[in-house]
């Protein structure tokens, strides 16, 4: 029988020479389909290397904040303790939350002090004082109303309402599990248990607030500039003028000080708030009350210490080539 040339090498359909080549084929996807995902893997890996090592950046940052924070806190409250403030004043800083600007190597700093009784006291004020306050961050009239007979609820001992409900009825049907203190609050923070209190409004409010000030009105001579431009109906068009003490309030929303030396001028109680940014990076933001308890130099005690949220305390104004040192340039340790 003749033979085709080449029919020995030829391959038959079906046969196992047949068959290696598909093994083969299935090899190279599977091989190729491996190294892709091991491209993928890696590609996965280091963005994630990259994320972490950007996140670590930002706690170094965060973490050098919150320190560079807190001492200069610290150095601001010696600063008023020895700087006693008089007529408005503590050395280069005025009483009514202006900030100054200073550096502190790489850092830029806003450090600012506010006298309490320039803000509103919420275990004093009355409903037409918290209302006004609460109409100037933006509030409308209805909401402005409700909040403020929230808070007095909330602070006034007894279970009825201003409304004549009973007050932890109400509560309850809000799906609370506390009801109002009937009693003083101690800090600004225990607001957020107010009924209709939210995080976010309660960080605008924070600035205007206390529960340090002895007067329920305000000091129109060392009013802080947020709560000026509040009780000015919320345009900051006027506030400087405002905080020369033209206030156009009926005359219940302020008190008059007694000239000074009579033992009832302005409180001795302040508020220490110090901005920090970090390297561009971080910021942070701490926030303290002190009250200068004596005469003396270091007669001072500490009543809050405080984080506040730092997207709401910028460096105003901003850091500039010739803004000066924290140490010596704003803050005085020694007196002036």
């Amino acid at each position: 029988m003749e033979k085709y040339l080449g029919e020995e090498n030829s391959v038959v359909p079906g046969s196992s020479r047949y068959a290696n080549s598909d093994d083969e084929g299935f090899a190279i996807v599977v091989v190729m389909a491996i190294l892709s995902l091991i491209a993928l893997v890696a590609i996965v890996l280091q963005k994630s290397v990259a994320v972490d090592i950007a996140y670590t950046s930002y706690l170094t940052q965060h973490t050098k904040a919150e320190a560079l924070a807190d001492g200069l806190t610290r150095l601001a409250l010696h600063h008023l303790t020895i700087n006693r403030p008089a007529d408005g004043r503590s050395g280069l800083f005025h009483l009514d939350g202006i900030p100054l600007t200073c550096r502190s190597g790489s850092s830029a700093v806003s450090i600012s002090f506010i006298n309490t009784d320039g803000q509103i006291n919420i275990n004093r004020a009355s409903q037409p004082i918290l209302e006004r306050i609460f109409g100037g961050i933006g509030l409308g009239g209805t909401q402005a109303a409700q909040l403020a007979q929230d808070i007095i609820d909330f602070r006034s001992p007894g279970d009825t309402s201003i409304s004549g409900g009973r007050k932890r009825e109400i509560y309850q049907q809000a799906g609370l599990s506390h009801g109002p203190k009937n009693g003083p609050l101690e800090t600004v923070g225990e607001l957020e248990q107010v009924i209709g209190m939210t995080p976010a409004l309660l960080e605008r409010l924070r600035p205007l607030l206390t529960v340090h000030s002895r007067f329920g009105a305000i000091n129109p001579s060392v009013v802080s500039l947020p709560v000026a431009v509040a009780l000015s109906g919320g345009s900051d068009q006027q506030s400087l003028d405002i905080l020369q003490g033209r206030l156009n309030l009926p005359i219940e929303f302020t008190y008059i000080p007694k000239t000074r030396g009579t033992g009832s001028t302005a409180s001795n109680t302040f508020v220490v708030r110090v901005a920090v940014s970090q390297g561009g990076i971080a910021r942070f933001t701490r926030s303290a009350v002190i009250e200068l308890t004596s005469a003396n130099r270091n007669g001072a005690a500490i009543k809050e210490w405080t984080e506040l949220d730092p997207g709401r305390y910028g460096i105003d104004p901003p850091a500039a080539d010739d803004t000066p040192p924290c140490i010596g340039g704003v803050l005085w340790l020694e007196p002036a």
